[in-house]
Protein backbone atom coordinates (compact mmCIF):
# COMPACT_ATOMS: atom_id res chain seq x y z
CA UNK A 1 0.00 0.00 0.00
CA UNK A 2 1.43 3.26 -0.91
CA UNK A 3 0.77 6.19 1.41
CA UNK A 4 -0.02 10.16 0.74
CA UNK A 5 2.38 12.59 1.99
CA UNK A 6 1.08 15.77 3.23
CA UNK A 7 -0.94 16.44 5.98
CA UNK A 8 -3.45 14.46 8.60
CA UNK A 9 -6.91 12.58 7.69
CA UNK A 10 -9.80 13.30 9.61
CA UNK A 11 -11.63 10.29 10.14
CA UNK A 12 -15.18 10.54 8.45
CA UNK A 13 -18.23 8.59 11.19
CA UNK A 14 -20.63 6.43 8.81
CA UNK A 15 -23.00 4.17 10.33
CA UNK A 16 -21.96 0.66 9.81
CA UNK A 17 -24.67 -1.51 7.98
CA UNK A 18 -25.92 -5.22 8.20
CA UNK A 19 -24.79 -6.99 4.93
CA UNK A 20 -27.50 -10.05 3.91
CA UNK A 21 -24.70 -12.33 1.51
CA UNK A 22 -26.30 -15.07 -0.23
CA UNK A 23 -23.97 -17.95 0.21
CA UNK A 24 -24.82 -20.96 -2.49
CA UNK A 25 -22.77 -23.61 -3.95
CA UNK A 26 -18.82 -22.15 -2.33
CA UNK A 27 -19.96 -18.71 -4.15
CA UNK A 28 -20.87 -15.21 -2.99
CA UNK A 29 -23.27 -12.85 -4.38
CA UNK A 30 -25.50 -9.70 -3.35
CA UNK A 31 -28.86 -9.45 -3.57
CA UNK A 32 -29.51 -8.24 -6.99
CA UNK A 33 -32.27 -6.24 -5.98
CA UNK A 34 -30.05 -4.47 -4.30
CA UNK A 35 -27.33 -3.88 -6.76
CA UNK A 36 -30.03 -3.20 -9.01
CA UNK A 37 -31.55 -0.39 -6.84
CA UNK A 38 -28.30 1.79 -6.51
CA UNK A 39 -28.24 5.23 -8.74
CA UNK A 40 -25.78 7.63 -8.64
CA UNK A 41 -25.29 11.16 -9.42
CA UNK A 42 -21.53 10.84 -10.20
CA UNK A 43 -20.32 11.78 -12.45
CA UNK A 44 -22.71 13.97 -13.48
CA UNK A 45 -25.86 12.36 -15.49
CA UNK A 46 -26.12 16.07 -17.67
CA UNK A 47 -25.32 19.49 -17.88
CA UNK A 48 -28.01 20.99 -15.54
CA UNK A 49 -27.15 18.46 -12.80
CA UNK A 50 -25.74 20.05 -9.70
CA UNK A 51 -23.83 17.63 -7.27
CA UNK A 52 -24.36 18.14 -3.73
CA UNK A 53 -22.47 17.31 -0.55
CA UNK A 54 -24.88 13.85 -0.17
CA UNK A 55 -23.78 12.69 -3.46
CA UNK A 56 -20.64 11.94 -2.03
CA UNK A 57 -21.94 10.06 1.05
CA UNK A 58 -22.15 6.38 0.81
CA UNK A 59 -26.24 5.50 1.20
CA UNK A 60 -27.49 2.10 3.15
CA UNK A 61 -27.26 0.16 0.07
CA UNK A 62 -23.46 1.84 -0.78
CA UNK A 63 -22.25 0.59 2.14
CA UNK A 64 -23.89 -2.85 2.24
CA UNK A 65 -22.59 -3.31 -1.66
CA UNK A 66 -19.44 -2.72 0.09
CA UNK A 67 -19.17 -4.54 2.77
CA UNK A 68 -20.08 -7.41 0.61
CA UNK A 69 -16.60 -6.80 -1.37
CA UNK A 70 -15.05 -7.42 1.30
CA UNK A 71 -15.72 -9.97 1.95
CA UNK A 72 -13.94 -11.86 -1.82
CA UNK A 73 -10.24 -12.37 -0.67
CA UNK A 74 -7.58 -10.26 -1.98
CA UNK A 75 -5.64 -13.30 -3.36
CA UNK A 76 -5.83 -14.56 -6.22
CA UNK A 77 -6.24 -11.95 -8.49
CA UNK A 78 -9.66 -11.24 -9.01
CA UNK A 79 -10.99 -8.69 -11.48
CA UNK A 80 -14.29 -6.80 -9.68
CA UNK A 81 -14.21 -4.04 -11.95
CA UNK A 82 -13.93 -3.92 -15.62
CA UNK A 83 -15.15 -0.39 -17.54
CA UNK A 84 -13.93 -0.30 -21.05
CA UNK A 85 -10.11 -0.76 -21.24
CA UNK A 86 -9.13 -0.33 -17.63
CA UNK A 87 -10.05 -2.24 -14.66
CA UNK A 88 -9.23 -2.99 -11.17
CA UNK A 89 -8.59 -5.99 -8.79
CA UNK A 90 -10.06 -6.43 -5.52
CA UNK A 91 -6.81 -5.97 -3.75
CA UNK A 92 -6.76 -2.37 -5.72
CA UNK A 93 -9.94 -1.63 -4.37
CA UNK A 94 -8.31 -1.29 -0.66
CA UNK A 95 -7.24 2.54 -1.42
CA UNK A 96 -10.44 3.01 -1.33
CA UNK A 97 -11.26 1.39 1.70
CA UNK A 98 -7.92 2.96 3.90
CA UNK A 99 -7.93 6.92 4.41
CA UNK A 100 -4.34 7.23 4.35
CA UNK A 101 -4.01 5.66 0.79
CA UNK A 102 -2.80 7.05 -2.40
CA UNK A 103 -5.41 5.96 -5.24
CA UNK A 104 -3.76 3.92 -8.07
CA UNK A 105 -3.78 4.02 -11.44
CA UNK A 106 -6.26 1.27 -12.17
CA UNK A 107 -8.65 3.17 -9.99
CA UNK A 108 -7.97 6.51 -11.78
CA UNK A 109 -8.52 5.12 -14.74
CA UNK A 110 -11.47 3.26 -13.95
CA UNK A 111 -13.09 6.48 -13.57
CA UNK A 112 -12.07 8.27 -16.36
CA UNK A 113 -14.06 5.77 -18.59
CA UNK A 114 -16.77 6.72 -16.51
CA UNK A 115 -16.48 10.19 -17.21
CA UNK A 116 -15.69 9.49 -20.84
CA UNK A 117 -19.01 8.01 -21.10
CA UNK A 118 -21.20 10.81 -20.19
CA UNK A 119 -21.86 12.17 -23.63
CA UNK A 120 -22.26 15.85 -22.21
CA UNK A 121 -18.48 15.88 -20.91
CA UNK A 122 -17.30 15.44 -23.89
CA UNK A 123 -17.85 19.04 -24.95
CA UNK A 124 -17.76 21.67 -22.27
CA UNK A 125 -18.04 25.66 -22.55
CA UNK A 126 -14.19 25.11 -23.06
CA UNK A 127 -15.12 23.39 -25.98
CA UNK A 128 -14.11 19.43 -27.38
CA UNK A 129 -12.44 17.74 -24.81
CA UNK A 130 -10.15 14.42 -24.58
CA UNK A 131 -9.36 12.70 -21.43
CA UNK A 132 -6.05 10.47 -21.27
CA UNK A 133 -5.50 7.56 -19.42
CA UNK A 134 -3.05 7.69 -16.20
CA UNK A 135 -0.87 5.32 -17.86
CA UNK A 136 -0.14 7.79 -21.22
CA UNK A 137 1.59 10.31 -19.24
CA UNK A 138 4.81 7.88 -18.72
CA UNK A 139 5.22 7.85 -22.83
CA UNK A 140 4.79 11.27 -23.11
CA UNK A 141 7.17 12.12 -19.73
CA UNK A 142 9.78 9.74 -21.66
CA UNK A 143 9.51 11.51 -24.87
CA UNK A 144 10.27 14.93 -23.29
CA UNK A 145 14.23 13.27 -22.66
CA UNK A 146 16.29 15.67 -24.72
CA UNK A 147 19.25 13.05 -24.06
CA UNK A 148 17.21 10.54 -25.77
CA UNK A 149 17.06 10.74 -29.76
CA UNK A 150 13.97 10.54 -31.58
CA UNK A 151 15.25 7.83 -33.78
CA UNK A 152 16.13 6.05 -30.53
CA UNK A 153 12.25 5.97 -29.51
CA UNK A 154 10.67 5.50 -32.85
CA UNK A 155 13.02 3.30 -35.03
CA UNK A 156 12.05 3.69 -38.44
CA UNK A 157 11.39 -0.32 -38.52
CA UNK A 158 9.11 -0.09 -35.71
CA UNK A 159 6.09 1.40 -37.42
CA UNK A 160 3.87 0.20 -34.64
CA UNK A 161 5.31 2.57 -32.47
CA UNK A 162 5.01 5.11 -34.50
CA UNK A 163 1.63 5.25 -36.12
CA UNK A 164 0.81 4.84 -32.38
CA UNK A 165 1.99 8.42 -31.83
CA UNK A 166 0.20 9.60 -34.69
CA UNK A 167 -2.66 8.46 -34.25
CA UNK A 168 -2.48 10.12 -30.21
CA UNK A 169 -1.04 13.47 -32.33
CA UNK A 170 -4.14 13.26 -34.80
CA UNK A 171 -6.53 12.58 -31.94
CA UNK A 172 -5.35 15.71 -29.71
CA UNK A 173 -5.56 18.13 -32.19
CA UNK A 174 -9.33 17.26 -33.20
CA UNK A 175 -9.94 18.52 -29.49
CA UNK A 176 -9.30 22.11 -28.08
CA UNK A 177 -8.89 20.54 -24.54
CA UNK A 178 -6.76 17.86 -23.65
CA UNK A 179 -6.92 16.50 -19.85
CA UNK A 180 -3.53 14.61 -18.46
CA UNK A 181 -3.36 13.28 -15.19
CA UNK A 182 0.26 13.84 -13.72
CA UNK A 183 1.83 11.27 -11.67
CA UNK A 184 4.51 12.28 -9.51
CA UNK A 185 6.39 9.14 -8.36
CA UNK A 186 3.55 7.80 -7.13
CA UNK A 187 3.45 10.29 -4.60
CA UNK A 188 1.05 12.55 -6.04
CA UNK A 189 -1.71 13.92 -8.66
CA UNK A 190 -2.86 16.71 -10.20
CA UNK A 191 -3.95 17.65 -13.70
CA UNK A 192 -2.70 19.20 -16.51
CA UNK A 193 -5.03 20.60 -19.30
CA UNK A 194 -3.46 21.88 -22.60
CA UNK A 195 -6.19 24.52 -23.29
CA UNK A 196 -5.79 24.80 -27.44
CA UNK A 197 -8.36 27.93 -27.35
CA UNK A 198 -5.72 29.57 -24.85
CA UNK A 199 -2.63 28.48 -25.89
CA UNK A 200 -2.23 27.77 -22.22
CA UNK A 201 -0.87 24.56 -20.03
CA UNK A 202 -3.65 24.67 -16.95
CA UNK A 203 -2.33 23.50 -14.02
CA UNK A 204 -5.20 21.90 -11.82
CA UNK A 205 -3.33 20.89 -8.42
CA UNK A 206 -4.90 20.18 -5.18
CA UNK A 207 -2.04 21.16 -2.99
CA UNK A 208 -1.87 24.49 -4.30
CA UNK A 209 0.53 26.29 -6.98
CA UNK A 210 3.89 25.19 -7.47
CA UNK A 211 6.98 26.81 -9.21
CA UNK A 212 8.79 23.58 -10.27
CA UNK A 213 6.42 21.51 -12.23
CA UNK A 214 9.77 19.63 -13.69
CA UNK A 215 7.37 16.30 -14.34
CA UNK A 216 4.66 18.66 -16.58
CA UNK A 217 7.82 20.69 -18.22
CA UNK A 218 8.96 17.00 -19.42
CA UNK A 219 5.80 15.55 -20.64
CA UNK A 220 4.91 18.77 -22.73
CA UNK A 221 8.25 18.45 -24.26
CA UNK A 222 7.47 14.66 -25.14
CA UNK A 223 3.80 15.91 -27.19
CA UNK A 224 5.81 18.74 -28.74
CA UNK A 225 8.93 15.66 -30.05
CA UNK A 226 5.77 13.54 -31.03
CA UNK A 227 4.33 16.58 -32.80
CA UNK A 228 7.33 17.38 -34.57
CA UNK A 229 7.87 13.77 -35.54
CA UNK A 230 4.67 13.37 -37.24
CA UNK A 231 4.73 16.97 -39.00
CA UNK A 232 7.89 15.69 -40.42
CA UNK A 233 5.40 12.69 -42.20
CA UNK A 234 2.46 14.19 -42.68
CA UNK A 235 1.42 17.75 -43.51
CA UNK A 236 -0.83 18.61 -40.28
CA UNK A 237 -3.76 20.81 -41.22
CA UNK A 238 -7.62 20.88 -40.81
CA UNK A 239 -6.84 20.80 -37.21
CA UNK A 240 -8.51 22.91 -33.74
CA UNK A 241 -5.19 23.77 -32.71
CA UNK A 242 -4.65 27.45 -33.32
CA UNK A 243 -0.36 27.13 -32.46
CA UNK A 244 1.65 23.82 -33.18
CA UNK A 245 3.87 24.46 -30.97
CA UNK A 246 2.84 23.58 -27.64
CA UNK A 247 6.15 23.54 -25.57
CA UNK A 248 6.42 27.40 -26.25
CA UNK A 249 2.88 27.68 -24.18
CA UNK A 250 2.96 29.11 -20.87
CA UNK A 251 2.01 27.36 -18.12
CA UNK A 252 -0.81 28.77 -15.86
CA UNK A 253 -1.38 27.88 -12.22
CA UNK A 254 -4.82 27.86 -11.39
CA UNK A 255 -5.77 28.58 -7.86
CA UNK A 256 -8.50 26.51 -6.71
CA UNK A 257 -9.46 28.03 -3.45
CA UNK A 258 -12.02 25.44 -1.71
CA UNK A 259 -11.30 22.32 -3.82
CA UNK A 260 -8.14 22.09 -1.93
CA UNK A 261 -6.87 19.27 0.27
CA UNK A 262 -5.80 19.52 3.70
CA UNK A 263 -5.29 15.86 4.22
CA UNK A 264 -2.34 13.62 3.06
CA UNK A 265 -3.88 11.04 0.57
CA UNK A 266 -6.83 12.81 -1.22
CA UNK A 267 -4.94 13.63 -4.20
CA UNK A 268 -6.29 11.17 -6.80
CA UNK A 269 -10.10 12.30 -5.53
CA UNK A 270 -9.85 16.01 -6.05
CA UNK A 271 -8.02 14.67 -9.61
CA UNK A 272 -10.95 13.49 -10.53
CA UNK A 273 -13.31 15.64 -9.63
CA UNK A 274 -10.93 18.21 -11.48
CA UNK A 275 -11.48 16.26 -14.71
CA UNK A 276 -15.31 15.83 -14.28
CA UNK A 277 -15.73 19.18 -13.68
CA UNK A 278 -13.35 21.83 -15.49
CA UNK A 279 -15.11 23.19 -17.97
CA UNK A 280 -11.55 25.26 -19.29
CA UNK A 281 -12.35 28.52 -17.45
CA UNK A 282 -13.46 27.38 -13.98
CA UNK A 283 -15.14 24.44 -11.87
CA UNK A 284 -18.65 23.78 -13.21
CA UNK A 285 -19.58 22.30 -9.38
CA UNK A 286 -18.51 22.89 -6.08
CA UNK A 287 -16.69 20.57 -3.78
CA UNK A 288 -14.46 20.36 -0.48
CA UNK A 289 -12.16 18.18 1.64
CA UNK A 290 -15.02 16.76 3.28
CA UNK A 291 -16.55 15.67 0.27
CA UNK A 292 -13.79 14.31 -0.50
CA UNK A 293 -13.15 12.27 2.65
CA UNK A 294 -16.70 10.88 1.61
CA UNK A 295 -15.69 10.15 -1.66
CA UNK A 296 -13.05 7.76 -1.20
CA UNK A 297 -15.66 4.97 -0.42
CA UNK A 298 -18.60 6.69 -2.58
CA UNK A 299 -16.24 5.88 -5.62
CA UNK A 300 -15.73 2.05 -4.50
CA UNK A 301 -19.45 1.88 -4.85
CA UNK A 302 -19.81 3.92 -7.57
CA UNK A 303 -17.55 1.60 -9.71
CA UNK A 304 -18.96 -1.65 -8.82
CA UNK A 305 -22.48 -1.10 -9.24
CA UNK A 306 -21.89 0.79 -12.78
CA UNK A 307 -23.93 -0.26 -16.15
CA UNK A 308 -20.98 -0.55 -17.79
CA UNK A 309 -18.90 -2.03 -15.58
CA UNK A 310 -18.67 -5.94 -17.15
CA UNK A 311 -17.85 -7.15 -13.91
CA UNK A 312 -21.30 -6.45 -12.36
CA UNK A 313 -23.34 -9.23 -11.28
CA UNK A 314 -20.47 -11.86 -11.34
CA UNK A 315 -20.59 -14.58 -8.43
CA UNK A 316 -16.95 -14.82 -6.50
CA UNK A 317 -16.12 -18.27 -4.63
CA UNK A 318 -16.26 -17.88 -1.26
CA UNK A 319 -12.51 -19.32 -0.23
CA UNK A 320 -10.91 -19.97 3.09
CA UNK A 321 -7.01 -20.10 3.05
CA UNK A 322 -6.81 -23.32 3.16
CA UNK A 323 -8.68 -24.16 0.02
CA UNK A 324 -8.00 -20.16 -2.07
CA UNK A 325 -5.25 -21.96 -4.13
CA UNK A 326 -7.25 -24.06 -5.97
CA UNK A 327 -10.77 -22.53 -5.96
CA UNK A 328 -11.41 -20.84 -9.30
CA UNK A 329 -11.37 -16.90 -9.71
CA UNK A 330 -15.05 -16.22 -10.57
CA UNK A 331 -17.98 -17.58 -12.80
CA UNK A 332 -21.03 -15.96 -14.01
CA UNK A 333 -24.50 -17.51 -13.49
Amino acid sequence: MIIGFCLSWMESKEENVALTVIQRDNTLSIDESLLMSLSHNKPKKSVTTTIVPKDYICTQGDLALIDWIKEIPCEPRVEVVLIDDAFVERKWMECLFEPDAYLGDEVIDCYINLIKAQEHLKCRSGGRVHIENAFQFNFLKRDGDVDTKTDELYPSKDMAQISSAERRVLLYLDHDMVFIPINIREMHWYLAVINARNMKIQVLDSLGTSSGRNDLIDTIKGLQRQIDMVSQRKELKDHRWPDLRVASWPLREIEMEYAKQTDSSSCGLFLLNYIEYWTGDELSDNFTQDDMSHFRKKLAAILLSSDINKRKGVRYTSMTKKSMLDAPLMFRY
